[in-house]
C-alpha cells in the first residue's frame, strides 16, 4: 500500500429536509468544521486538519453524496462509490460490506439518508429525525439547539469512569448497523456482523495462538509499507505482539512509551526489553511535571473523556507529531477481543477442549481466589464469576463524594459505545493529524475470537488467573521476552494519580467545589462529602481515580456551556 492511500476522514455531518431537491456538498478542514454549522440542506465532509480537500471522496452520481468518517486504507474508486450509492438508493444495503469495515458514513440521495457504521469502526455517528428534518454528525454537539437536560444517573456513571453516552435525545449506530431516515422517522437495520471462523471443534490453544499471530500479520501488513509509523508500547503483551508483527514485516517503526517515574506504575523495563529484543527504537514520553495540572486547558471535548490519562496521551501525541509520524498503532481491543468476557464452571463444561485440559481448568478454579460458593454458582449458564456482585464490589473504585443514586445497578458495560475512544480521536489524535489504528480489532481477528471458547480467554492456574492466554502464547512463540508474557497481575497504574491528588487537594477542590462548578448544582457531587474526602488523606487516595474522572466531566460541562450556541432550525 502506498503511503498516499492511507487517508483518514475525521468525520462528517449534515442536515437534510425530506423531499429536498438541492443539497450543498461542503469540504471542511477538521480544525474549521464549526464554521459550517449553518442552516440549509447540506452534507459536510470533514478533511484532515490543515489540508485542502485534495483527498475528496468520489461523487460519481448526480444529486447524491457519499460522506465518510474513519480510515480509508486503500483508494476508493469512482466505480465502487457509484455502486455503493446506487445500490443503497435501491435499498440493497449489503453493498456497504464492500467498504472497509473501519469506516462509518452517510449516503444521501433524493429519497433517503442512510447512515452506516462499519462492524470494526470506532467512529460514531449521532443523529436525530423530526418534523421532516434529518440531522447527523460525528460531533454530538452539532445536534444541540441549546443546553441539554442531562440525566443525573448518566452523569453519575460518567463521574465513576464508566464509558457511557451522556447526551439525551440522540440516536447512535451500533457496529455493523445502519439507519434509514426519510425525515419523519429512522429505521434501524443490521447490514454486517462478525461470523466465527470455521475451525475444528477441539482446536488446541497453540493453534489459536498461531492463527492470532498470522491474522495480526495480515492486519498490520498495509501499515508496514506506509512510511514511518509508531506503536504505543505499554509494556503489556497486547502492544508487544503488535510491535513484533511490524518488526517481522520490516516496517520503519518507532515505539512510544508513556513513562511513569513512580516505581509502582513503571512499565519501562518491560518496554525496553521488548524493543531490545526486536531491535526497535524506543522513545519515552515523560508525564506532566509534579506541579503541573492533570487537567487539560483549551481542548474541545465533544464528549467527556472521563479518564486520568488525557494529559499523558496529549503529550504523547504531540511528541509523535513532532517526529513526523502520522500513523500509530496500539494494542487497544486486545482485552476486549481475547480477554475474559465471562467465565465459570459452565464455560469449562461446554468448551470444545480436551478432557485433560478441562480437568486442569477445574483444579485451577478450585485453587483460585474465588470462593467455593461462587465457583459452584458459576455452573449455571447465566452466572459468571466476573459478574458476581461480590467480585464487582471488590474491584469497584470509590466515589464517596458523589450523591448516591438509589437503585443504580452495577457498572454498565457498553462495548459498542466507545465514547472515550471517539473523544480521544476527535480531541487528540486527529487534531495532530495522527491516525491511531487498532489491529487487534480487525475483522478476521474478531472472527477468530468469536470462535474462541470462553475457557481459553482466561486460565486459572496455581492460584492465579492467567488472562489472554492466546496472546501470551503468541508472544512466547514469536520470541517476545518472557518478562512480558509471563508478567502476572497489574502494576499499580493508579499510584501516580493518587500521589498527585494527595499533593494537590486544593486543585481538585477548585475544579469540583468552586463557584463555577456545575456537578454540585446538578446534584451529582455532594459538597459536604467532597470536603470530607479532600481533607482526609486516606479517603483522598481511595477516591483519587474517580475524583480525576469527575473533574474531566466537570470540565466537559463547562466547555459545553461556554462554546454551545443555539443552532437555527428551519
Amino acid at each position: 500500500m502506498a503511503d498516499q492511500h492511507l487517508t483518514e476522514f475525521p468525520g462528517c455531518s449534515g442536515r437534510i429536509t425530506a423531499g429536498t431537491g438541492t443539497v450543498d456538498h461542503i469540504y471542511t478542514p477538521f480544525d474549521a468544521r464549526q464554521a459550517n454549522r449553518r442552516p440549509g440542506n447540506r452534507v459536510c465532509q470533514w478533511t484532515p486538519a490543515g489540508t485542502a480537500p485534495a483527498a475528496a471522496v468520489p461523487q460519481p452520481v448526480p444529486n447524491a453524496v457519499l460522506a465518510l468518517a474513519g480510515p480509508l486504507p486503500c483508494e476508493l474508486t469512482p466505480g465502487l462509490a457509484e455502486r455503493v450509492i446506487r445500490d443503497v438508493e435501491r435499498g440493497h444495503y449489503a453493498v456497504l460490506r464492500q467498504l472497509p469495515p473501519e469506516l462509518a458514513g452517510a449516503v444521501v440521495t433524493p429519497r433517503r439518508v442512510v447512515l452506516f457504521r462499519g462492524v470494526c469502526s470506532a467512529d460514531q455517528l449521532f443523529f436525530r429525525t423530526s418534523e421532516g428534518l434529518t440531522e447527523w454528525s460525528s460531533d454530538p454537539r452539532d445536534l444541540l439547539d441549546g443546553p441539554p437536560e442531562f440525566d443525573r444517573e448518566t452523569l453519575w456513571r460518567a463521574c465513576r469512569g464508566e464509558d457511557v453516552f451522556v447526551f439525551p435525545g440522540m440516536d447512535r449506530l451500533p457496529p455493523g448497523g445502519l439507519a434509514v431516515a426519510d425525515g419523519s422517522s429512522a429505521r434501524a437495520e443490521t447490514y454486517d456482523g462478525i461470523s466465527a471462523l470455521p475451525l475444528p471443534q477441539r482446536t488446541p490453544l497453540h493453534r489459536y495462538a498461531d492463527l492470532a499471530y498470522e491474522l495480526l500479520l495480515e492486519e498490520t501488513r498495509p501499515y508496514a509499507s506506509a512510511g514511518r509509523i509508531g506503536v504505543l508500547l505499554s509494556g503489556g503483551v497486547d502492544s508487544a505482539v503488535v510491535l513484533a508483527g511490524l518488526a517481522d514485516h520490516g516496517a520503519d517503526v518507532t515505539a512510544y512509551h508513556m513513562h511513569s517515574p513512580d516505581p509502582l506504575a513503571d512499565e519501562l523495563p518491560r518496554a525496553r526489553e521488548v524493543c531490545r529484543a526486536l531491535s526497535v527504537p524506543l522513545v519515552t514520553v515523560d508525564p506532566p511535571g509534579e506541579d503541573e495540572s492533570y487537567f487539560p486547558v483549551g481542548h474541545d471535548h465533544p464528549l467527556p473523556f472521563n479518564h486520568v490519562w488525557f494529559r499523558r496521551l496529549d503529550l504523547t501525541a504531540r511528541r509523535i507529531a513532532e517526529d513526523g509520524v502520522r500513523t500509530v498503532l496500539s494494542g487497544l481491543d486486545g482485552d476486549i477481543v481475547f480477554g475474559p468476557l465471562r467465565y465459570g464452571l459452565y464455560d469449562v463444561a461446554v468448551a470444545g477442549v480436551p478432557w485433560r485440559e478441562r480437568w486442569a481448568m477445574v483444579n485451577g478454579l478450585l485453587s483460585s481466589r474465588w470462593e467455593l460458593s461462587r465457583i459452584v454458582r458459576s455452573v449455571r449458564p447465566g452466572h459468571s464469576l466476573y459478574d458476581d456482585p461480590e467480585a464487582t464490589e471488590e474491584t469497584e473504585r470509590a466515589s464517596d463524594f458523589l450523591v448516591p443514586v438509589p437503585g443504580a445497578g452495577a457498572e454498565r458495560y457498553e462495548p459498542d459505545s466507545a465514547a472515550q475512544e471517539h473523544t480521544l480521536n476527535l480531541t487528540v489524535w486527529r487534531p495532530y493529524g495522527i491516525h491511531c489504528a487498532k489491529p487487534w480489532g480487525g475483522r478476521e481477528l474478531r472472527r477468530l475470537a468469536a470462535r474462541l471458547p470462553n475457557a481459553y480467554r482466561v486460565i486459572p492456574y496455581a492460584g492465579r488467573t492467567i488472562d489472554k492466554p492466546v496472546l501470551r502464547l503468541a508472544a512466547a512463540r514469536r520470541g517476545v521476552p518472557s518478562l512480558v508474557w509471563r508478567h502476572y497481575g497489574r502494576d499499580w497504574l493508579g499510584a501516580p494519580d493518587e500521589t498527585w491528588c494527595l499533593r494537590h487537594p486544593d486543585a481538585v477542590a477548585d475544579v469540583l467545589g468552586g463557584p463555577d462548578a456545575r456537578l454540585p448544582a446538578l446534584g451529582v457531587v455532594d459538597p459536604r462529602r467532597l470536603a470530607a474526602v479532600i481533607t482526609d488523606p486516606r479517603a483522598l487516595r481511595r477516591n483519587a481515580e474517580n475524583l480525576l474522572c469527575t473533574a474531566m466531566v466537570e470540565l466537559f460541562l463547562r466547555d459545553l456551556a461556554h462554546k454551545l450556541t443555539p443552532v437555527p432550525r428551519e
